[in-house]
């Protein structure tokens, strides 16, 4: 199934964009894990790498899903909207993307993805434009330790684990073992303006950040040299914030429903000076 986005409400990915200012952050990692509840996934036993790194870095302890299940929270947070999506499908949508504003406003950015991982990666599901599958800077995980060593990192990474080492299908403790071998080996890679935001696409429940029913309760940790570490937020979140906050970040224009989403809840965890 192929959705289509209409024309007069989504710009041509080839269309040029002009950040609105310098970019805030070195570098922007974001790191998604799957299916875990806020209280389930922070503070537990089983998780004592990610508890730990909750507990040191920046937290946001309001921050929502937007739906269930998995395809349409992916979908928000690269193109702020789920664009009617209410399964996990083979679907494709034509739509810009933030991959596709990325390169228009030529910030470099590549998405380092492990075998196993195309259920929860959503190159796989646009159509067309820098995002699509195919582009070549959707590679393999081997480039992500080979840009770490060499210190070439793009400017924005997406980080895209296989179903075990993101919770999905292993347990708790296993993810966060893989975890506590990963990103302590990535935040230094950032440099000391760099931000890695972990989060996971929904939790178990159909709680939202605003008066509709959305994809649970999850945890959004921010660390690295661009973030407070210890700080807090209970201000409510969701995706689309997420989305809308690293489009401001790099002076971009927000899509869709990042657009109604202020970056403000997010901010008490980032470095102004950054």
């Amino acid at each position: 199934m192929v959705l289509l986005v209409r024309p007069d409400s989504d710009r041509a990915a080839s269309d040029r964009i002009t950040p609105s200012h310098p970019p805030r952050f070195s570098h922007v990692a974001v790191l998604v894990l799957e299916n875990h509840e806020f209280g389930s996934a922070v503070g537990k036993g089983s998780s004592p790498y990610i508890s730990g790194l909750a507990g040191r870095a920046a937290l946001a302890t309001r921050y929502y899903a937007v739906s269930h299940p998995s395809l349409p929270n992916y979908l928000a947070l690269t193109a702020g909207s789920t664009f009617g999506i209410s399964r996990d499908c083979h679907c494709r949508v034509q739509a810009r993307s933030l991959f596709d504003q990325l390169s228009a406003a030529g910030i470099s950015w590549r998405a380092y993805f492990e075998p196993g991982s195309k259920r929860v990666n959503p190159f796989l599901h646009y159509r067309g434009g820098a995002g699509a599958a195919g582009s070549s800077r959707v590679v393999g995980f081997p480039r992500l330790r080979e840009d770490i060593r060499a210190k070439r990192l793009p400017r924005f990474l997406w980080v895209g684990l296989n179903l075990c080492h993101d919770g999905h299908s292993c347990s708790t403790r296993t993810s966060d073992h893989y975890l506590s071998g990963l990103v302590p080996a990535l935040l230094p890679a950032l440099g000391p303006r760099g931000v890695l935001f972990v989060t996971w696409d929904e939790g178990t429940t159909r709680a939202g950040a605003g008066l509709t029913p959305g994809g649970g309760h999850v945890a959004l940790i921010a660390a690295g040299g661009g973030t407070r570490p210890g700080a807090r937020s209970a201000r409510p979140a969701s995706h689309y914030t997420l989305l809308r906050t690293i489009e401001d970040a790099f002076g971009l224009p927000p899509l869709r429903r990042a657009a109604a989403a202020s970056p403000r809840p997010l901010a008490p965890l980032l470095r102004s000076g950054a």
